[in-house]
């Protein structure tokens, strides 16, 4: 069973908040304008900094916006200020386990009924809500200010000189792979130094072969990382990096580098969330050009249980909602805010978002990524969307190893069992 995020320290301190506060010092006045607060994950001007301030601007009504912005210590920062009883009005949140605590000690909305009665709920993808309840505990704990699907991006010049076309299977994505080896072309471009980007490459194998529900059956424990079906998924990708499909030192491979290889035109395939699309509509960091880049989803693997509609999704940083500070006012905003949000996103920052909106997107490859991701229903977790921080850790430090050479496949999911 996968532990909760510092799970005893959380569940204590936020029971003894329940328990022997009276009131919340962060909570905004039930009269007069709307006092709004926010922590976000992005950078001034940026994402959801952008977004938000450019909403309370418009809105108008004397609302006034207060926002601090989010680092690497966000858990702590967030238990702190839940544990002084003064989280924000709104906040964007990572780690599951950490809202589902305060979702279950009463500090964060659940978001469906409150939509539903403001009339906007069907204002959201119901993709990103089953994303955000698939992720969270069952519950619509979060709003979902990104959408962001996962599969591989290809150079289609490089494919189209070698003869290969965009692989349907497993055995077509390693034959390509050894096409544009055999070439002197760099088959991936995977930044082994991060951890995740190769785990992705685990978890794809692994969900297509066992199922979509594959890594739900370790978090729930009827499965094991280090049953055989599961250790063959690091054995598919040690075997890639054996034969140097990787490149060489691929676990000293930055992301920054691996995405310049890739936009560079020494990597044939990146992949990556549709979040890259901003990079790649970046004409000083895109070489080959935003019309040179294809994408196909993670192929299937002959006899498996998964299927290529099931795409690994998620929603960003969603963004909680604090109960204790749900006021009419509030309310109004947060119901201008859903219907708005989405259109702000797309036309301003060329951001997907799980908002409904009739916004053109900023790019032909945006666009193309919105429809795709419009006509998903089905999403499935990347590999440690349902661990713990132990389990992360080890994951992509065992990852890191394991294309490094250092770590066999058995000893990698050994690891990361043992971390769960």
């Amino acid at each position: 069973m996968r532990k909760k995020v510092a799970a005893a320290a959380v569940v204590a301190t936020l029971a003894l908040i329940a328990t022997g506060c009276s009131g919340t010092a962060g909570q905004a006045e039930s009269d007069g304008p709307a006092q709004i607060s926010f922590l976000t994950g992005s950078g001034p001007d940026q994402g959801s900094n952008y977004t938000m301030q450019k909403l309370v601007d418009d809105y108008g009504q004397g609302a006034t916006l207060e926002m601090e912005q989010l680092d690497a210590s966000m858990d702590q920062r967030i238990q702190l200020l839940a544990s002084q009883d003064k989280l924000p009005t709104f906040f964007q949140v990572g780690t599951p386990s950490q809202i589902e605590d305060l979702y279950n000690n009463g500090y964060i909305a659940d978001l469906e009924p409150v939509l539903k009665e403001l009339g906007v709920y069907d204002d959201l993808s119901p993709f990103s809500v089953s994303i955000i309840k698939g992720l969270y505990g069952g519950h619509l704990v979060g709003l979902p200010l990104e959408v962001a699907v996962e599969g591989f991006w290809y150079n289609k010049a490089l494919f189209a000189e070698e003869g290969i076309e965009a692989p349907q299977t497993w055995d077509d994505l390693t034959a390509a792979a050894e096409k544009l080896n055999a070439a002197g072309v760099q088959p991936f471009a995977t930044a082994g130094a991060a951890g995740w980007p190769v785990t992705r490459l685990v978890a794809g194998y692994i969900e297509r072969s066992v199922g979509p529900d594959a890594l739900s059956a370790v978090a729930d424990g009827s499965a094991k990382f280090t049953d055989p079906a599961y250790v063959k998924g690091a054995d598919v990708i040690s075997q890639w990096a054996s034969k140097g499909y990787f490149g060489e030192a691929p676990g000293a491979l930055d992301i920054q580098t691996a995405e310049d290889l890739f936009l560079q035109g020494k990597a044939g395939i990146y992949y990556q969330g549709s979040w890259a699309t901003s990079s790649f509509d970046d004409a000083e960091k895109n070489k080959i050009g935003a019309d040179n880049i294809g994408w196909f989803p993670i192929p299937a693997v002959s006899g498996g249980k998964g299927d290529v509609g099931q795409t690994p999704a998620n929603v960003g940083l969603p963004m909680a909602v604090n109960a204790k500070t749900l006021t009419p006012q509030v309310k109004d905003f947060l119901k201008y805010l859903v219907e708005n949000y989405g259109t702000v996103a797309l036309k301003d920052k060329g951001i997907i978002s799980g908002f409904a909106t009739d916004a053109k997107a900023s790019s032909p490859l945006v666009a193309e990524t919105a429809d795709r991701i419009a006509g998903l229903d089905q999403f499935i977790p990347w590999f440690e969307a349902l661990q713990s921080p132990e389990g992360t850790s080890a994951s992509q430090s065992g990852a890191t190893a394991l294309i490094s050479g250092s770590l066999t496949p058995e000893a990698f999911m050994q690891q990361v069992q043992a971390a769960q």
